[in-house]
C-alpha cells in the first residue's frame, strides 16, 4: 500500500512511499519518527487549544509550525497544509479563523494518527 487516506479528499492522509523515501527507507527510523509524532502531536494540539483560549498568537504560531515540521517528516501533506493555514492565521491575530483552522487541523491530525496506527499494525 503506497498511501493511506480519505479517497474523496484528494491527497492521502499519509504518503507511505514518500515517508520511507524521506527517512532513507530505514525501518527503525520510520518507527521512531512515528512514535515521536504520536507522542508529541496531542501535546501540541492541546497547547494550541490553550493558546487560542489565551489569545496567544505567538505560541499558537510556534506550536502550529512545530507540528507542521513533524508532519512533513512523515509526508503527511494534509496535516502540513492545515498546520500552515493555522500558523498563518496566528500571524494575523484572527482568532475566529484560527478556531476554524484549529478544528480542521485537529481532524486531519486524528486521521493521520489513525493512518499511522494502521501502518504500524500492518508492519507487526
Amino acid at each position: 500500500m503506497d498511501a493511506i487516506g480519505n479517497p474523496g479528499a484528494g491527497r492521502p492522509v499519509l504518503d507511505i512511499e514518500g515517508m520511507r523515501e524521506r527517512l532513507g527507507d530505514d525501518d527503525e527510523l520510520v518507527a521512531e519518527i512515528i512514535r515521536l509524532y504520536l507522542d508529541d502531536a496531542p501535546l501540541r494540539l492541546e497547547s494550541m487549544a490553550s493558546a487560542i483560549r489565551a489569545r496567544d498568537s505567538a505560541r499558537l504560531g510556534a506550536e502550529a509550525h512545530t507540528l507542521k515540521g513533524s508532519a512533513s517528516a512523515l509526508s503527511a501533506q494534509r496535516v502540513v497544509d492545515a498546520a500552515l493555514a493555522l500558523e498563518l492565521s496566528a500571524k494575523t491575530d484572527d482568532f475566529g479563523l484560527a478556531e476554524q483552522r484549529f478544528a480542521a487541523l485537529t481532524a486531519e491530525a486524528e486521521r493521520l494518527a489513525a493512518a499511522l496506527h494502521a501502518f504500524q499494525a500492518e508492519r507487526s
